[in-house]
């Protein structure tokens, strides 16, 4: 008998479905922890353990009670670190050009410039000891968009374990976690890849996989207009702006939602062919759209990633 939740977190609508396995009260849990989390690593409130690190940026190191969130952490910077086009530390550029929001608005280029001098990543102090972070340059302010969603999606994945579900789908703002069986009641699942032309148009394509992550990163998801052109939310660390890219949108799949979503910001960054290695060099594999509709996958979905007819 499916079971199936929708709620609204992390500024996203969410399903939660069951088709096998779990309690009575697995998916009451579920949305549970999906809003204790984003409360704690929200970049927008004050009161979270990412609003405090960055409102102590400059001045003092912030203890951060859960283990689980200060390792989050110290992976996001980890993988700044390696300047491939993931920096957690986006967050003053994010806040400069409000995207997403009613104010928002193209920064002139001295406010970017001056916003990209607080974005390195070498100027976090992580202590494992103590559990603090330190952001070591006042202005400075972590933003885990691009990992948070795919790190509570394996946490939910961890709790359907532990509640015996046999089989489900984890869908946060559209990055999802395939688990056990399928409605099918087979470990087989069949995932609509969306159309980045028009997301409500039909699927581009069709993928066909064993229980797995799959993120998608697309231009399509945020922007604003102004003056013709179109500013979309995904912010490039080298320039302080959107990010220029051929890229259309980028749907990766790989063993753990933070994997993919990680990636999915990198390869959409990189390009073709740069993301396209990085993606394969990191274990997982990769749908490329470019703006003017191509589609490309990696080796490892050749066979099963079928292109819509009509498409």
């Amino acid at each position: 008998m499916t079971n199936s939740i929708d709620f609204h977190a992390l500024g996203a609508d969410n399903t939660l479905t069951i088709f096998g396995g779990g309690s009575a009260d697995t998916l009451t849990k579920s949305s549970a922890l999906v809003d204790a989390y984003a409360k704690l690593l929200s970049f927008y409130k004050a009161d979270s353990i990412i609003g405090q690190i960055n409102q102590a940026a400059g001045q003092a190191p912030v203890h951060v009670p859960v283990r689980a969130v200060f390792n989050l952490i110290a992976r996001a910077v980890a993988w700044s670190k390696r300047k491939m086009g993931y920096n957690a530390l986006i967050g003053p550029a994010v806040a400069l050009w409000r995207i997403g929001f009613d104010d928002a608005r193209v920064p002139s280029a001295a406010e970017q410039a001056e916003v990209l001098a607080l974005t390195d990543p070498e100027l976090v102090y992580l202590d494992p000891e103590a559990q603090t972070v330190f952001l070591q340059k006042a202005g400075m302010a972590i933003d885990l968009g691009g990992i948070a969603k795919g790190f509570i999606i394996d946490e939910l994945a961890r709790l359907w374990e532990q509640e015996g579900v046999t089989g489900g789908r984890i869908d946060l703002a559209g990055n999802c976690r395939l688990v056990g069986n399928s409605d099918a009641g087979v470990p087989l699942w069949q995932v609509p890849i969306t159309d980045p032309r028009e997301p409500n148009r039909p699927a581009i394509a069709t993928l066909t996989t064993a229980p797995c992550a799959v993120v998608t990163t697309g231009i399509y998801f945020r922007h604003f207009d102004q003056n013709g052109h179109v500013y979309h939310h995904l912010i490039d660390p080298t320039t302080g702006a959107p990010v220029e890219s051929s890229m259309a949108s980028i749907t990766v799949v790989a063993d753990t939602a933070e994997k993919a979503d990680v990636l999915s910001s990198i390869g959409f960054y990189a390009g073709l062919p740069q993301g396209y290695d990085e993606i394969e060099d990191n274990g997982a594999e990769a749908v490329f759209i470019t703006k003017d509709t191509q589609l490309y996958k990696t080796a490892g979905l050749r066979e099963t990633l079928m292109p819509t007819m009509g498409a």
